[in-house]
């Protein structure tokens, strides 16, 4: 899941693109030694592309020319002789297999051996491969990291006991102190952050929507502009209630948690409109502010109470679990069954406040 959102297999990635392999390893490096120390961030790891051996065989046109060797011939035989090439074809049954053509392990498994190998002349002679090329080892990539049809590498690393956005922004701050990017170089943070970043933009279009489409409803329930205020004045609860909640726990505050809110905003509505029309309807009813709000209460003890234990109690066992994946679920659980049980003691408390100025001008 970290490869397919990252490209790596790491929560969090800063990519550096370049073209040059070995310049971006040691601009890695340099990325890697500046955020290595920021409290929060855990698991710094660079993903190295330079680390095969390679042999390399350089074939010198000029010298070839001397021993009358041509080109495809060398390149024929060397291809045969360390590769491996397909002579002929065997057939067993249904299935084919191709018969390789290759020299034996012992006459080619170091430098000097693989020199010795004799190239054909156009003259009908033979010459070692080392009098017409150039033969060494030389530690090449691994594996090259592409994205947009760019070279990259990548230093992956994790944030724990921190929130997202703080600790990204001080790593920010910490690499462009100490890694200076040349010219045609770009760095980016991809992962978990860049899946905030995303999901982030779109609860700024779905928080307001969510309040306002709240507000709607509260509206063609009660048809009044006073008793709609009255019940929205609710929506705050579920503010105090979940960073409470995360307060109390030590829970960072994440996608997670802010979905959470649209669900207490929902659940607070309830509790509004019951309380609300309760209380308008026991008030004509007795004539009296004070023991219509009472009766109200009363009455719908009950009925709040069954709707924050069934929030509260179904949510208890993510809301108290540590096993793997529990991080993303977690503060979603720790915001509803912690902020409904406040939102519950605010709605019996400071709304029936509310209701008492916005109706008669005066508290109890």
């Amino acid at each position: 899941m970290e490869e397919y959102v990252a490209g790596v297999k790491s929560a969090l990635v800063i990519k550096i693109f370049r073209h040059d392999l070995h310049q971006l390893e040691e601009l890695a490096d340099r990325t890697a030694g500046a955020i290595r120390d920021i409290e929060g961030i855990e698991d710094v790891n660079v993903f190295r592309s330079i680390g095969l051996p390679e042999l390399q065989i350089r074939l010198e046109e000029s010298r070839m020319a001397g021993y009358s060797v041509s080109m495809a011939d060398a390149q024929a035989v060397v291809e045969m002789a360390i590769g491996g090439k397909a002579a002929s074809t065997f057939y067993e049954e249904e299935r084919t297999f191709d018969i390789m053509v290759r020299f034996q392990q012992e006459f080619r498994d170091n430098e000097d051996k693989i020199g010795n190998i004799l190239i054909p002349t156009m003259d009908g002679k033979q010459v070692p491969l080392k009098e017409i090329a150039d033969i060494t080892f030389i530690t090449g990539p691994a594996f090259i990291y592409r994205e947009g049809s760019s070279r990259y590498i990548g230093v992956g690393f994790s944030i724990r006991d921190r929130d997202l956005g703080s600790a990204i922004a001080e790593a920010r701050e910490k690499v462009s102190e100490q890694v200076d990017l040349p010219d045609g170089n770009k760095m980016v943070l991809a992962g978990e952050f860049e899946s905030q970043q995303r999901a982030t933009a779109r609860l700024m279009v779905i928080v307001p929507a969510a309040l306002l489409l709240i507000l709607f409803l509260l509206y063609m329930n009660f048809r009044t502009v006073k008793d709609t205020l009255i019940a929205a004045s609710a929506m705050p609860y579920a503010f105090i209630g979940g960073f409470l909640s995360l307060w109390a726990t030590g829970t960072v505050f994440g996608i997670s948690a802010g979905i959470g809110f649209i669900i207490l905003f929902g659940i607070v509505s309830i509790d509004s409109i019951l309380l609300t029309s309760l209380m308008k309807r026991k008030m004509q009813q007795t004539r009296n502010l004070r023991i219509g709000i009472d009766e109200a209460i009363h009455q719908r003890v009950r009925p709040v109470l069954m709707i924050v234990l069934m929030g509260s109690m179904g949510l208890l066992p993510t809301a108290l679990s540590n096993g793997m994946g529990s991080e993303v679920q977690k503060p979603l659980a720790i915001m509803i069954v912690g902020g409904i049980v406040t939102c519950m003691l605010l709605s019996f408390t400071v709304l029936p406040q509310v209701f008492i100025l916005l109706t008669a001008g005066r508290s109890i």
